[in-house]
């Protein structure tokens, strides 16, 4: 996540501070200094903070370190104003696994809230006369409270939140998944609309998760119905065969040229049938101004992602979007096709135009320019 610093990394999974989270510790040292009068309060209350969002960091590992059991790894974990986000690689498929991958992270704060209670009430917390001054001064009691109301909010069946995911799960093990998600994501937007209202007139940060639960509903909700409609579907189904190509050695003007009159903005590079790279357009710009017009195309390609397969399911190729919006298809080292953004979504609406019976493709060569 942009903005984001790693601070450590724990068992293969990284763990990062978004730059927002510093201005929320600046912020409560300088309202508990201005309220109490001391450094001392200010202090306390750092640390009541950077405690409570250890026990933060504890509920994201019981997600990440469930969803490893069943095979999926986690890219990362970053603290935010509003809590912690693990970066799943993907949810689990099957409801029962993500039922348990979702229940993991209150399950953690459980045990938590749990440990403290014991600890208190063997500490003789409990049996000395109790008033809202003496418990809101007791350190671990407070503890205890953020913790019990973590799993609680979790637990409210706002998709995408911990609650939403396990209503999610629920609704699948009887329905089909697509519709469990849709059903799921209009109570998540639903809760999202109360939460911000209750905002308003509660605690603003109630408007941000508010904020994070209406667009992250809605995403998930297209991201899962763009996997249905890609199910089924290989690389060779949505990629483009006919495109124009360059020599390695061919001048970046006639590059130039070839892009100005046929509207191709992505040329492939190729060396005695070998595919090479991409010249993309801003780095043929670039080239150009730096190089000369006359410089080798070759000198003009780009950081270059990995090639995919034509018999690859669409589906694993959605991630590797987030490295390149055109894609080169391989068999060996020939350039057998692109895969682009514009493409994949043509092909999933003919798909859906045809119920998923269409999947045969045009063949077609590329056009080498020499």
């Amino acid at each position: 996540m942009k903005g984001s610093w790693q601070i450590v990394r724990i068992a293969g999974i990284d763990v990062k501070i978004h730059v927002t989270f510093v201005f929320i510790l600046i912020w409560f040292g300088l309202s508990a200094y201005l309220t109490g009068g001391s450094i001392a309060a200010a202090m306390t209350n750092l640390l009541l903070i950077l405690t409570l969002f250890l026990f933060v960091t504890l509920h994201e590992f019981g997600h990440a370190l469930t969803a490893r059991l069943f095979g999926i790894k986690t890219t990362d974990i970053t603290l935010l104003p509003i809590g912690g986000i693990a970066r799943l690689e993907q949810m689990p498929e099957d409801p029962k696994e993500e039922l348990l991958v979702a229940a993991a992270g209150p399950a953690v704060n459980l045990v938590i809230a749990a440990g403290l209670f014991t600890g208190l009430l063997l500490g003789g917390f409990f049996s000395q006369p109790l008033n809202l001054a003496v418990m809101m001064n007791n350190f671990w009691l407070q503890l205890l409270i953020a913790n019990i109301t973590l799993v609680l909010f979790n637990l409210v069946p706002a998709f995408p939140m911990d609650g939403g995911r396990i209503l999610r799960s629920g609704l699948a093990l009887w329905m089909d998944h697509v519709k469990a998600t849709r059903i799921a994501a209009h109570i998540g937007r639903g809760l999202a609309v109360l939460m911000g209202l209750a905002g308003i007139f509660i605690n603003p940060w109630l408007i941000l998760t508010a904020v994070f639960v209406w667009f992250g509903a809605g995403a998930e909700a297209q991201t899962v119905e763009l996997k249905a409609g890609l199910k089924g579907l290989v690389v060779r189904d949505a990629m483009i065969s006919q495109f124009y190509q360059v020599d390695a050695n061919q001048p970046l003007v006639d590059v130039f040229h070839l892009v100005m009159t046929t509207g191709q903005y992505n040329i492939p590079v190729v060396s005695n049938g070998n595919f090479l790279g991409i010249i993309r357009r801003g780095d043929l710009q670039r080239a150009m101004e730096q190089l000369g017009n006359r410089a080798p195309a070759y000198a003009a390609i780009g950081t270059e992602p990995d090639g995919l397969e034509p018999t690859m399911p669409l589906i694993d190729a959605l991630p590797k979007f987030s490295a390149s919006q055109v894609l080169p298809v391989l068999e060996g080292r020939q350039l057998v096709g692109l895969l682009t953004r514009e493409s994949l979504q043509q092909r999933i609406w003919l798909n859906q135009r045809t119920g998923g019976s269409n999947k045969t493709k045009p063949t077609g060569e590329s056009t080498d320019i020499a």
